[in-house]
């Protein structure tokens, strides 16, 4: 009998490695799998499979993604022992697969579709699902033409399905241990009040009025302590949860005329049936299929929750503010809210009244008490730099929506969209009377803007102009206090101006309809795509798109607009029928404007998350690539209510534009293959 570890021994020293040797007889084990996290020569993973007494391995270069259209090499490699399901250690220096070896994870798996290990082998398709603490569901993995070791991986079109992250919900779960936590469970209370506080070990979230209730999910169903039976929209949203089994803590909420929660809005809405009202604002996360949540700190408890939720309008997240309370207090001011609740970021949850929850009093948005918890240290005095003005005023009279709406929206906002606006000089577009009053731009930073706000000069016409920079929450509360519905920061960033680390190709329809945008974005994408590129899309807030590259430094305004003139010309002489680089609406046909000449200097883009003077409040939206398969997509469908849930669920869809700098130069020279082959 063949030997199936001949390979594998072959290759070791095992007086030099302290890998198992795999000695002894074969048996067969639990249909167990575990993946290492191997860092060697190069970061890779290592997915290994039990069967047949051996576990079956393929490293994973790139390792796992959830987005099912995105594919992964799987290189089939030597059969390992079973004792390999537990090996953890540095393999020494000149040892075959030097570097550390650590487990990732570890669960067990099933064969489906194909059950028979070696009929699913021969066929080259293996269709497993796994039970993790970090993959669960199915994947498959197929063998391609281009050899017999050569296999792809990705994620089936199932509940855990998801964003494009490697585990299922980011969060490591290994502290976690496997119990049921009960629904009879008391749910956890503040034990004190305070005033707004600032501190960066606690967490602030706006208090609901609404009825308090612990929601148990599973398979056949879902239950409320608090209710007798979960209204229906709640109901199908809870079906859709990523994950089979969930505890969760949150609110029941109805909202009365103002869209304020209301409890008498939710106590009539339940007399009288009104489901579609009804909301349940989730904030934490107790039980994830059979792990039990309570010990991990907080914010791994609200991350797995995030994850968690698919989106919707019925189960909301709960979103939080770290370390600045007063902040937080003072949007809920501005909002005419009821309250906030601070937590302490690492806490676990308990039963009962906790000195890890406070109940914060949001009137005093002006001081503020020594952090929460430390008697000792002396009390500290906040003033909230901005102030808010007219908040009553309606902005949207078709909608009804206020200043102090917006100003709301953008304080919920503000964690994701800060770090798309730090360093880059502003441009303001001012609506004192809201859409459908005057309005006007303004670039220069006028006399009487408070001391405290950072603005950069700018050389203009033989003069120094200082341009408004938002860096924090009162610069971005305080330009929308003065009327800013929308906001045009630079393509570049201070200190280098001259060199943009954004290049943006604008989809501008004008009366062409959004199904040509879309059309023209899916060719976009696989255009930059096919040259080496991750281009980023999101929707201009109004009717078209924006086709986004992060750029590393270098580049100047002439690269970006060059190579996207490039880029426009190529997908023009691909869809003739509906695109164009004509600049004049007149010449246009009714097609599609390619506009790459927002690549120049003090040329301005509204940043994503950015809400548009239009009816609707409608905002700028990030899209991933499949999402242009929704044949039902609009921009219209994301506005100031429905994009901080969306972006509670799916999390900022664009921060790669903030980590992964591209090189253009290789694409250049891509795009010129293409070019010539054309």
């Amino acid at each position: 009998m063949q030997d199936p570890l001949a390979e594998y021994r072959q290759k070791r020293d095992f007086a030099a490695t302290p890998e198992p040797a795999g000695d002894g007889a074969l048996r067969r084990g639990d249909d167990v799998f575990v993946v290492h996290r191997h860092e060697a020569r190069q970061l890779h993973y290592d997915l290994r499979l039990e069967q047949g007494g051996v576990l079956k391995s393929w490293a994973v270069p790139r390792g796992f993604s959830y987005a099912p259209a995105e594919k992964r090499l799987a290189v089939r490699t030597e059969d390992h022992p079973l004792a390999y399901e537990h090996f953890s250690g540095r393999i020494p220096k000149g040892q075959y697969g030097a570097g550390t070896m650590t487990i990732w994870d570890r669960g067990t798996y099933r064969l489906v579709k194909e059950p028979d290990w070696e009929r699913a082998l021969a066929k080259g398709e293996l269709k497993a699902l796994l039970f993790g603490r970090r993959l669960r569901g199915e994947w498959h993995l197929v063998r391609t033409q281009q050899g017999p070791n050569t296999w792809l991986l990705f994620k089936s079109k199932d509940r855990y399905a998801g964003p494009d992250r490697d585990s299922v919900l980011g969060v490591d779960l290994a502290a976690a241990p496997v119990a049921d936590v009960p629904l009879t469970l008391s749910p956890m209370r503040p034990d004190a009040d305070r005033p707004a506080f600032v501190d960066s070990d606690w967490l602030f979230e706006m208090e609901f009025t609404g009825l308090r209730s612990l929601v148990d999910v599973r398979l056949d169903g879902a239950r409320a302590a608090a209710l007798a039976t979960i209204p229906g929209p709640v109901r199908r949203e809870l079906a859709a949860l990523r994950c089979e089994r969930a505890l969760l803590d949150g609110v029941f909420v109805a909202t009365d005329a103002a869209g304020r929660p209301s409890a008498q809005a939710l106590a009539t809405a339940l007399r009288t049936g009104d489901e579609e009202r009804i909301a349940f604002y989730a904030f934490d996360l107790l039980q994830w299929e059979e792990f039990d949540l309570r010990t991990l700190p907080l914010l791994d408890r609200k991350a797995a929750l995030r994850a968690s939720l698919p989106a919707g309008a019925h189960v909301l997240f709960v979103d939080h503010v770290r370390g600045d309370g007063p902040a937080l207090a003072a949007a809920i001011v501005a909002a005419g809210l009821p309250g906030a609740i601070g937590k302490r970021a690492i806490g676990g949850y308990g039963s009962g009244a906790s000195s890890d929850w406070l109940r914060i009093d949001v009137a005093a948005t002006t001081t503020t008490a020594n952090a929460a918890g430390d008697a000792n240290r002396p009390a500290t005095v906040v003033a909230r730099r901005w102030k808010p003005s007219n908040l009553s005023k309606v902005y949207w009279p078709a909608e009804g929506y206020t200043k102090g709406d917006l100003i709301a929206y953008y304080a919920a906002v503000a964690e994701v969209l800060l770090p798309h606006l730090r360093d880059r000089p502003l441009h303001l577009n001012r609506f004192p009377d809201g859409i459908d009053g005057k309005s006007f731009y303004q670039r220069e930073v006028k006399d009487g803007s408070p001391e405290w706000l950072r603005t950069v000069p700018i050389p203009h016409d033989g003069a120094s102009v200082p341009h408004h920079v938002v860096d924090d929450l009162d610069a971005l509360l305080h330009v929308v206090n003065l009327g800013s519905i929308d906001l045009h920061p630079w393509l570049s960033r201070v200190p280098s101006l001259d060199e943009p680390d954004w290049a943006v190709l604008d989809l501008d329809p004008k009366s062409a309809p959004f199904a040509h945008v879309v059309r023209i974005a899916r060719a976009a994408g696989r255009l930059l795509r096919g040259i080496g590129l991750r281009p980023l899309l999101k929707t201009s807030g109004k009717s078209g798109m924006h086709v986004f590259l992060p750029l590393r430094p270098g580049y100047s305004y002439d690269h970006a607009r060059m190579f996207l003139e490039a880029i426009a010309r190529v997908l023009v002489r691909e869809l003739p029928d509906i695109a164009t680089v004509e600049r004049l609406p007149e010449n246009r046909g009714g097609k599609v404007y390619l506009d790459f000449l927002q690549n120049r200097r003090s040329q301005t883009i509204v940043p994503p998350y950015s809400v548009r003077p239009v009816r609707g409040a409608s905002v700028s939206m990030p899209l991933s690539w499949d999402e242009l398969e929704d044949d039902e997509l609009s921009p219209q469908r994301f506005t100031i209510h429905t994009a901080p849930p969306r972006i509670a669920a799916r999390g900022d869809l664009f921060r790669a534009a903030l980590e992964d700098r591209q090189d253009l130069m290789p694409a250049i020279a891509a795009l010129q293959d293409v070019l010539r082959g054309g």
